[in-house]
C-alpha cells in the first residue's frame, strides 16, 4: 500500500501575522466546484507552513486580501514561497458581489523536489510553464485578431508544429500535457479545424486528464453546445434525454456520431453537457436531473459518480424543492449555528449588512413581520459586516429579535447563495427545503407571498387556529 505524498508549503511575512492561509484547488471543471486542500495560521513572526496530501501536481490558489494568488505543485515537493504586500479588502470590497480578487502567480523563492533536492528555478514545472505562455498567448492573440479581420492563416498546421517543435522537452508529465492541449486551443483561436478534427486530434484514444487546466480548458472549448449541434442532425437526442432520461441509451445515441469513440470520453462529455444545458431552454430540467441520477447508477467510473453528483449539488443547491446549502456561522451570542438549526418551521433568510440603507428599512418593516409572524415564522439575517462585533453591537442596540448570524466563518457563503445585491432573501419550509428562491424582500409583497404559500397547503387557517397568526 502507498502512503499519500504531501505538499509542503511555507514562508514568512509579518504583515500577514494572525492570518489564515487557506489552500484551494479545482476538482470539477465543468462548474468550478472548489475544495480545500490545507491551511495554516501565520504566527507573530510572521512564519507559516502548511502541509496537505497531494497525489499528482495540479494548480492550486489562495486568497490573500484583494488577491488570489496561484501556482502549481507536485507531490512530495517543498515550496518556499514569498506572499504579496498585504492589501486587505475595504468594506465596500468585501460587500460588494461584483469585486473580483485580482489574479497573480506567487512568487517563488524555493523549491524542493521529493528527495528533498534544491531544485533550479528555470526548470522547475512554474517556470517552464510561464516560459509557454509567454511564447503561446501572443501566437493566439495574434491568430485570434487576424481571423476576427478575416485574414486566413496560412499553413496553419505547419505554424503550430513548428510552435510545438521549438518547445523543450522537459520529461514533465504535467508541463508536457499542457503544452500539448494549450497548443490545441491555437485551432480556436485560428477558428479552424472543427470539433471532430480536434476530438480525432487531441481526445480520441488519450487518457483523461480531469485535473490538468490545459486538457480541461480544450475540453470544455470543443465539447461545448454539443448536445445541441447533434440534435441538429439527429432529433433523436431529445427523444432520449427528455422521454427516456436513460444514461446507457443516450451513449448509444453519441456513438453513432464517430466523434466519441470510447466509452470513458462520451461520459465525460455528457456531464458537461447535462451542466451546461440546465441553464439554457433546449431540454428538461426534470429530464436532466433524472439523466444526472442514471449516470451515478450506471457509470463504471469512480470518478464520473463523483463529477456527477458535485453536478447534481451545484445545479440544484438553490432550486425550489431542494436543500439549500448548509453552513456554519456565529450569531449574535458568538454561538456557532447551522442552517439544520431552523428545522421545524419556516426560515426568511435574509442577506444584508447593518450599515447598508435599504437593509436598514428592510430591518424596520422586518420588526412588524415578525411581531405578527414569529410562532410560524423565523427570520434570519446574514450579515456581512467587517466584524462580528460590529454586528453584534448593532443587534443589541436595535432591540431586534431574531437572529443575526456574521458571514465571516463561512466567506464563500455569498457566492453560494448567488448574493449579488442587498438584501437577498430566500423562504425555507420546515423541512429544509427551498419554497421561494429568491423570495421577496419585505416591500415587495412578502406578506401576500407567504399567505398563498400557507393556504395553497391548507397551513394559513390551521396556524390561524393554533393561535400562530392573527389575522388583522
Amino acid at each position: 500500500m502507498t502512503h499519500p505524498q504531501q505538499v509542503t508549503i511555507s514562508g514568512n511575512d509579518p504583515g500577514y501575522a494572525g492570518c489564515v492561509l487557506t489552500f484551494y484547488s479545482i476538482d470539477n471543471y465543468f462548474c468550478n466546484n472548489e475544495i480545500k486542500l490545507g491551511e495554516c495560521t501565520v504566527d507573530a513572526g510572521g512564519h507559516f507552513t502548511a502541509v496537505f496530501p497531494c497525489q499528482q501536481a495540479r494548480l492550486i490558489f489562495t486568497r490573500l486580501g484583494i488577491y488570489i494568488a496561484r501556482f502549481f505543485v507536485e507531490p512530495g515537493f517543498s515550496y518556499e514561497v514569498k506572499l504579496p504586500d498585504r492589501i486587505d479588502k475595504s468594506p465596500e470590497e468585501r460587500e460588494s458581489p461584483f469585486f473580483e480578487e485580482v489574479t497573480i502567480l506567487m512568487n517563488l523563492l524555493s523549491v524542493k523536489d521529493n528527495n528533498g533536492q534544491k531544485l533550479h528555478l528555470e526548470n522547475e514545472l512554474n517556470f517552464l510553464i510561464a516560459r509557454f505562455d509567454e511564447t503561446f498567448n501572443p501566437l493566439y492573440d495574434q491568430l485570434a485578431m487576424d481571423a476576427f479581420r478575416g485574414r486566413p492563416v496560412a499553413r496553419l498546421d505547419s505554424t503550430i508544429r513548428l510552435f510545438r517543435k521549438n518547445l523543450p522537452h522537459t520529461g514533465n508529465r504535467y508541463y508536457d500535457n499542457y503544452a500539448f492541449y494549450r497548443s490545441g486551443l491555437l485551432y480556436y483561436a485560428a477558428q479552424r479545424g472543427g470539433m471532430k478534427y480536434i476530438s480525432n486530434t487531441y481526445f480520441a484514444g488519450k487518457p483523461l486528464l480531469y485535473d490538468n487546466e490545459a486538457y480541461m480548458e480544450l475540453f470544455n472549448s470543443t465539447y461545448d453546445k454539443y448536445f445541441m449541434y447533434f440534435g441538429r442532425s439527429n432529433g433523436d437526442i431529445y427523444n432520449v434525454v427528455n422521454r427516456q432520461g436513460s444514461f446507457s441509451g443516450l451513449k448509444s445515441l453519441l456513438a453513432q456520431d464517430g466523434v466519441l469513440p470510447t466509452d470513458s470520453l462520451c461520459e465525460l462529455v455528457i456531464l458537461k453537457n447535462i451542466y451546461d444545458e440546465f441553464y439554457a431552454d433546449r431540454f428538461s430540467r426534470g429530464a436532466l436531473l433524472h439523466l444526472l441520477d442514471s449516470a451515478m447508477a450506471h457509470t463504471k467510473i469512480e470518478r464520473h459518480r463523483v463529477l456527477a453528483d458535485e453536478i447534481r449539488s451545484k445545479i440544484t443547491k438553490l432550486l425550489r424543492g431542494f436543500e439549500p446549502p448548509d453552513f456554519s456561522l456565529y450569531n449574535q451570542d458568538s454561538t456557532l449555528v447551522s442552517l439544520q438549526h431552523y428545522r421545524g418551521k419556516y426560515l426568511y433568510l435574509m442577506f444584508c449588512t447593518t450599515q447598508n440603507y435599504v437593509c436598514l428599512g428592510q430591518y424596520e418593516l422586518l420588526e412588524k413581520l415578525y411581531e405578527a409572524h414569529h410562532k410560524w415564522l423565523q427570520i434570519v439575517i446574514v450579515s456581512v459586516d467587517e466584524r462580528l462585533s460590529g454586528m453584534c453591537g448593532f443587534r443589541q442596540k436595535s432591540g431586534y429579535q431574531w437572529d443575526f448570524l456574521h458571514f465571516a466563518n463561512d466567506p464563500d457563503i455569498l457566492e453560494k447563495y448567488d448574493v449579488r445585491i442587498f438584501p437577498t432573501c430566500y423562504l425555507i419550509d420546515p423541512e429544509g427545503k427551498l419554497v421561494l428562491s429568491p423570495a421577496p424582500a419585505v416591500n415587495e409583497n412578502l406578506e401576500r407571498t407567504l399567505w398563498q404559500e400557507l393556504n395553497g397547503k391548507g397551513l394559513w387557517q390551521e396556524y390561524i387556529r393554533k393561535g400562530w397568526i392573527v389575522e388583522p
